[in-house]
């Protein structure tokens, strides 16, 4: 049975023991993968819409203060060459850096309770767990307030707890919590941390202080981060707050991603087998107390509904601590270097999974918009992936979808009126499906009737997912009236030469328009159409793809 000195024990017997140069090797690799991956995997959604957060925030035009602390660290991206693309490469680099912070936190921890071998075979655990080479980079919160909480816990476990100590613990939370608030889900873990040095004097009170330290440090950071805003009605602190909880854990039932839970554990049998020799290992003792308020942020995903593939490099950093103890007490040489050859396998298949995934489809749309839009203009989308353009869409996430639908009005005409937006991107649910007929239907994540109609009244397709203002019509023997969403220029695309008010055009014209009525007639069945004129040369209608998000389910393996 482990004791509470087993660690400080284990450590001092073992203090010169090093690393193989399979598992050193095998980390180097998993880093120089998730480097790659950073540029060549397809950005998924969010990371676009958190983004979008720090060009609101540079543009003086952030009105929601909660979660949204990572804006203040990444306003140098605008200032890079290139489009949100490169931003968000760059950004992930930065993430990429977040896990090697969590990575060495996890050996640090580790290393208290077994000693340097397998506090390693603890950072290639987690490396090689589920979902953390495709996702633990990601441009998300998670990898930052991962690192910040990781960091915090190490300097808990495994300091002497001096004054300078405490106030690195009471910043890093702070930080952490200035990220998302999700990262009161390693409370527990802090608790474990208590458990574990209760019996040294003073450490507790020492905690303690650390605690009410992060939280003074997060009321000044806070303080000043919303005085910094104009706060929009409805995006106040306590309505974020109160609605974030609702939704992610009072309103679903257990298990409300059972799908991606099983496929996260199918890509980490190890390691999960590890851990659970840990448990076997602590008995009754003290140890198996910390272990299980370890293993909490992880328990979340009975009841948490964002349990989704980015959650788990999140939750899983201090399981991995317990499949180091679990190694380190039962597994003989020959049994540990099958158990590393398990891991790198469960990393190889995540690899392999991934690899047909690229951004080629989203590098060709973004910059097709810069190419169309040489300035920043209006548009809509439902996830501002244009980050440094205006977006005057709803977020059309499935909480936005289910709210809008809720109040039961339309929005788009009014946004159409006002903002006048001469770009619509429709690349998924529910803008997809509103732009395109053959577009999978699902009521509940559908625009209103009034929505769709406005769009499709305002809008023709220029390529991929690219709609530009404008109107179409196929002639008739009568003069036709052609209503367009708002005044512009528009230029001519038609099968034959078309007469419009009265002046003769011929295809590849362009006109300016300030009666948005107007008189068309020509040849019967000429097909014309009118389009937003941005002054340089169209593309083909096809040269741009219309999967433009692709790869983020591909390791959920469970329908």
């Amino acid at each position: 049975m482990l004791n509470p000195a087993f660690g400080e024990a284990a450590g001092r017997d073992n203090s010169a023991e090093q690393a193989s140069t399979l598992e050193r090797g095998a980390i180097a690799i998993c880093f120089l993968a998730m480097a790659v991956l950073a540029y060549t995997r397809n950005v998924n959604w969010d990371e676009f819409h958190y983004l979008s957060f720090v060009h609101l925030w540079l543009d003086g035009e952030l009105d929601r203060p909660m979660q949204m602390g990572h804006v203040h660290a990444f306003g140098w991206l605008d200032l890079l060459p290139g489009s949100e693309m490169t931003q968000i490469f760059a950004a992930r680099l930065v993430m990429l850096g977040c896990v090697a912070v969590t990575a060495l936190s996890i050996h640090r921890i580790a290393a208290h309770f077994t000693t340097a071998r397998f506090a390693t075979l603890a950072v290639l655990a987690y490396l090689c767990s589920g979902f953390v080479l495709a996702h633990g980079g990601s441009f998300r919160a998670d990898p930052i307030a991962a690192a910040l909480l990781t960091s915090a816990l190490a300097v808990a476990m495994t300091s002497r707890l001096a004054v300078w100590h405490l106030f690195v613990i009471g910043l890093l939370v702070a930080l952490a919590h200035m990220v998302t608030i999700k990262s009161a889900l390693y409370l527990p873990c802090f608790l474990g941390v208590l458990v574990w040095r209760l019996a040294e004097r003073g450490a507790v009170l020492r905690l303690c202080f650390a605690a009410l330290l992060a939280g003074g440090l997060f009321a000044v950071l806070y303080a000043l981060h919303v005085s910094s805003l104009v706060v929009a009605e409805g995006k106040d602190t306590v309505s974020t707050a109160s609605g974030a909880v609702r939704k992610t854990l009072l309103s679903h039932e257990l298990f409300p991603r059972s799908d991606t839970i099983l496929s996260w554990a199918l890509f980490s049998l190890p390691q999960i087998a590890l851990a659970l020799l840990a448990f076997k290992a602590a008995g009754r003792s003290r140890l198996f107390i910390v272990l299980l308020l370890f293993i909490v942020p992880l328990m979340s995903v009975v009841i948490y509904r964002n349990a989704f593939v980015y959650f788990f490099p999140f939750a899983v950093p201090l399981l991995m601590v317990a499949a180091a103890i679990g190694a380190h007490r039962f597994l003989s040489q020959v049994t540990l270097e099958r158990a590393v050859l398990l891991m790198l396998a469960g990393a190889a298949l995540q690899v392999a999974l991934i690899l047909p995934e690229n951004a080629r489809t989203q590098r060709d749309t973004i910059a097709e918009v810069h190419r169309l839009f040489d300035a920043p203009v209006s548009y809509i989308d439902g996830y501002g992936m244009v980050s440094s353009f205006d977006n005057t869409s709803f977020f059309t996430s499935s909480w936005g979808v289910a709210g809008y639908r809720a109040r039961g009005a339309a929005v788009f005409p009014d946004i159409i009126a006002t903002k006048r937006p001469p770009l619509l991107i429709a690349h998924r649910r529910p803008l997809g499906a509103a732009m395109w007929e053959d577009f999978a239907r699902n009521s509940d994540l559908d625009l209103l009737p009034e929505d769709r109609a406005a769009l499709r009244a305002s809008y023709v397709h220029y390529s991929g997912s690219l709609w530009l203002a404008g109107a179409h019509a196929e002639l008739g023997p009568e003069p036709q009236v052609l209503t367009l969403p708002f005044p512009g220029r528009y230029r001519i695309e038609a099968t034959g030469p078309v007469v419009i008010n009265s002046v003769a055009y011929k295809p590849g014209d362009s006109l300016d328009v300030q009666d948005l009525e107007l008189d068309v007639t020509g040849d019967v069945g000429t097909k014309l159409r009118l389009i937003w004129d941005t002054g340089v040369p169209p593309i083909e209608r096809g040269a741009l793809g219309n999967d433009v998000f692709a790869g983020f389910t591909r390791l959920v393996l469970f329908d």
